[in-house]
């Protein structure tokens, strides 16, 4: 276990950085106990005071918990609880389309090629459901409908991949993408968004992973092409 002497200065950040990284690196793992703050004081050389307010922060980040009466633990973490965080800045002001049109070029083209290696036949009927949708949404020019079915095509895809951090970052954004979506309808109306929409459940059903990636990205920069216009 690599502890390193612990300068006075800023002692508890110092604690706090340590520990972190020593349950990052895997030193202690989830479930396990952690040394007492007597311990962890003499190892580290700091009062019981800077090791207790050390491990306040810790508990804070949601990485140890404590057992009245037992001790302090590691926590059984999942990664995915993390990318709560992000809830809030959802609405501190309205984010840039070009931001949300990034963040889809990104997410959109990698998750539509891991699910089109590892997506299953259930995942395909629910494509071809939402884009029958959408196509009902057209021809009744029903624009918030068509979005609607829009983001659950594309969340299909992204919940295909098996991935639950690309599945919670979409959700997370969900009302945020739904809204650009409807935006880039407005403006473009449906033949296109349908067009790409077909071409990429086609590639999906053949396991093209390139060209699923490839149409993928064309469809959403094609997007951001008519949101600027």
């Amino acid at each position: 276990m690599n502890i390193q002497p612990i300068q006075k200065i800023n002692a508890v950040e110092q604690v706090f950085e340590q520990i972190q990284g020593l349950l990052i690196d895997g030193t202690w793992r989830p479930g396990d106990k952690l040394p007492s703050e007597n311990e962890l004081s003499d190892t580290f050389g700091v009062s019981r005071m800077t090791i207790r307010q050390a491990m306040q922060k810790l508990k804070a980040l949601g990485l140890i918990e404590t057992h009245t009466g037992s001790g302090s633990y590691v926590r059984e973490f999942n990664p995915e609880d993390s990318l709560n965080e992000l809830i809030p800045l959802m609405y501190i002001g309205e984010p840039s389309q070009i931001h949300v049109f990034q963040f889809r070029e990104m997410i959109d083209s990698e998750s539509v090629r891991i699910a089109t290696l590892v997506g299953d036949e259930q995942g395909i009927k629910k494509l071809e459901e939402y884009l029958d949708k959408m196509k009902k949404a057209a021809k009744e020019d029903n624009g918030r409908a068509f979005s609607q079915y829009d983001l659950k095509y594309h969340m299909t895809i992204v919940k295909m991949t098996g991935n639950p951090m690309l599945v919670k970052a979409y959700d997370i954004l969900r009302n945020v993408l739904k809204e650009s979506m409807y935006s880039v309808i407005e403006k473009m109306k449906y033949k296109p968004a349908l067009d790409y929409h077909k071409k990429i459940l086609d590639a999906i059903k053949k396991k093209d992973d390139v060209l699923a990636e490839k149409l993928m990205r064309e469809h959403i920069r094609q997007n951001y092409a008519y949101f600027e216009q």
